[in-house]
């Protein structure tokens, strides 16, 4: 079942992309309201998930909370509306790469007809597509600068999520729930 709705997100994804460099000379011509229609989703995402851990009472320190890079990516776009910064884009575009790995490793995921599914393919879908927005509004290239800020970023991240982790008994980042690597010890996995 899992593998049948990965297949639906990516063939949402895939369809969104396609739709994407159909559309790109109208991207770029109206890239303003482009820009507010992602912004749009981004906060319906985040709204959306938010009210569904907070109406079935499990808005907790280890669950709720958007400390996943996919959810922190998604604030970023939302902060990016504001911003315009290029080294914004670098952090979404490097850190959004764990976006496409969330169709290779095994998690739950819910179906298109529960709220956490529709918040998955919308996430993962600005996720994996935002970057090539902002290419087409913006001429946006990642870069190897941008590589090594993402990086040293991710250096400071990681370390935090887990101390987080600890705390709170939280899986941030899958470092708990593993989805490989179940037999490796804590250590040598983290890294």
């Amino acid at each position: 079942m899992a593998e049948k709705i990965s297949f639906l997100y990516l063939f949402i994804i895939i369809a969104l992309l396609t739709l994407l460099f159909c559309y790109q000379r109208q991207v770029k011509i109206y890239e303003k309201t482009v820009m507010w229609i992602v912004l749009l989703l981004a906060l319906i995402q985040r709204g959306l998930s938010l009210a569904y851990f907070i109406s079935i009472g499990e808005y907790t320190l280890a669950e709720a909370l958007p400390l996943h890079i996919c959810r922190l990516v998604c604030l970023f776009i939302i902060l990016q509306f504001f911003l315009q910064k290029d080294w914004l884009d670098q952090i979404i575009f490097f850190w959004g790469l764990f976006a496409y790995a969330s169709f290779v490793y095994p998690v739950e995921i819910s179906p298109l007809t529960h709220v956490m599914g529709i918040t998955f393919v919308l996430l993962h879908s600005l996720n994996i597509l935002f970057p090539l927005v902002r290419y087409f509004t913006v001429g946006f290239v990642p870069s190897f600068r941008g590589s090594l800020l993402a990086v040293v970023l991710f250096a400071i991240y990681l370390p935090l999520v887990a101390v987080f982790n600890e705390l709170t008994d939280g899986n941030y980042f899958y470092l708990v729930e593993r989805p490989f690597f179940h037999n490796m010890a804590s250590l040598p996995y983290f890294y």
